[in-house]
């Protein structure tokens, strides 16, 4: 028998201390402006546009994990669904219950903290599982994506992002091509070992994932993907430094997503996240994809 491999602990604690560090900065990145701002709101209203698509009745049960500041499970809520929201993080639960109550949207949320590799809750329980941002936080994807499938009815749905791999912004900064990005952590764990460079939170980064490999953990999970598409063209930076005044970014990103909406080569794989609609068959449905992945699957 295999040994069953856990999320390391510090790895956890070092994003819960991120975030709650930048708590700040997460809770107004909807109203704030320029190029970054802006794709979060267009993946919000894309991931809504989806779940209208889904025709879901009023009063389905929808659970979401990672949270943040309840924007999205306000949205939800306003729909009519029953929303049950959770976070790891202790300060977004209280700016959630915070902006639930001003929306008056707080009888029709639950909030609490919560672990996505260990939901507090019984098989079959959730028309819809949304987990925006969460994938590219965690050590062990497959794990949470598991945990979502079996927490979501029959015939229910899971809609997350991961961060694009292939995202074309990265491609033109050396500083964040992931080609580039093993090189670079070494000469960072060189520094910190030397005693000339000290870790902290700030330098912890999302996880970059191909399409196919998310791909692969839908369909180890036993979800049927039913839409996918890449988002996000910006902020272009050369050595971290800002290509672009933002006002011109935002254009510069509305053209390139109008690109790739359209299917056009170059653009429609390059977005910086992948957004991911997944259903999870019926009992009586067939599997074309499926099956049990390995403890040995990496990024």
């Amino acid at each position: 028998m295999k040994k069953m491999v856990v999320p390391s602990m510090r790895y956890r604690e070092e994003v819960n201390a991120y975030f709650q560090e930048q708590s700040s900065f997460w809770k107004s990145i909807y109203s704030n402006k320029g190029v970054y701002a802006q794709i979060h709101r267009d993946r919000q209203a894309t991931a809504l546009a989806w779940i209208d698509s889904l025709n879901l009745s009023p009063g389905s049960q929808v659970l979401e994990t990672g949270c943040g500041a309840g924007f999205m499970a306000i949205a939800l809520a306003q729909k009519g669904f029953h929303i049950t929201a959770i976070d790891a993080i202790d300060a977004m639960i209280e700016q959630a219950q915070q902006n639930a109550r001003e929306s008056g949207t707080a009888d029709l949320i639950s909030l609490d903290i919560g672990d996505v590799y260990s939901l507090a809750y019984d098989e079959r329980s959730f028309d819809l599982v949304v987990a925006l941002g969460v994938i590219p936080w965690l050590e062990r994807p497959e794990l949470a994506i598991q945990e979502m499938a079996r927490v979501a009815k029959p015939g229910g749905f899971i809609l997350f992002t991961a961060d694009n791999r292939a995202r074309l912004n990265f491609l033109f900064d050396p500083w964040f091509n992931p080609l580039v990005a093993p090189l670079k952590q070494g000469i960072k764990l060189a520094l910190e070992q030397a005693g000339f460079r000290r870790h902290t939170v700030i330098d912890l980064d999302s996880a970059l994932h191909s399409r196919r490999y998310i791909d692969k953990l839908v369909a180890c999970a036993g979800l049927m993907k039913t839409k996918s598409k890449t988002l996000g063209f910006g902020p272009f930076t050369f050595l971290r430094r800002a290509i672009f005044p933002e006002s011109f970014g935002v254009k510069l990103h509305l053209r390139l997503q109008h690109l790739a909406d359209r299917g056009v080569f170059g653009f429609r794989s390059t977005g910086a996240h992948y957004l991911v609609l997944a259903r999870k068959p019926l009992p009586a449905q067939s599997m074309s994809a499926g099956g049990s992945i390995s403890n040995s699957v990496t990024v």
